[in-house]
């Protein structure tokens, strides 16, 4: 499968007998990333009616969609990835240039098949942990 460069790719960061190799998760077909800010409210009486506040934590989720091979195996990963509990690196690139990267949890993952055994799809969600380093 081609991968068009105007795609935002999530990588998971796979180590394994000593050497690390970043592999597209679950060959995505699409993947949505979203960070929020808390905003801590600081208002005081000499605030007037005027709002006032700091930043809190920052939080994201990544989650997308992808076609499972024929052997099964992404599904087969994710799945033992999840199952162990484990927190994923995971590298986020578009057109081969990495912009962010750090640490996830895989907190859903679904597979579905359609009257077609060929065309079996699935999905996964992930929320960051730490800090996503630029």
């Amino acid at each position: 499968m081609a991968l068009r460069g105007d795609y935002i790719v999530l990588k998971v960061q796979q180590h394994s007998s000593g050497s690390s190799a970043n592999e597209v998760i679950a060959e995505s077909t699409s993947v949505s990333i979203d960070f929020s800010a808390e905003f801590l409210e600081t208002t005081s009486q000499t605030s007037g009616l005027n709002q006032t506040g700091i930043a809190g934590k920052v939080s994201g989720t990544a989650s997308g969609d992808y076609l499972l091979a024929l052997a099964g195996t992404q599904f087969a990963a994710l799945f033992a990835l999840m199952n162990a509990g484990s927190v994923i690196d995971v590298q986020i690139e578009r057109s081969g240039t990495k912009f962010l990267d750090g640490e996830c949890v895989l907190t859903s993952l679904s597979l579905s098949g359609g009257l077609s055994d060929a065309l079996a799809t699935g999905s996964y969600a992930l929320t960051f942990s730490g800090d996503m380093a630029v």
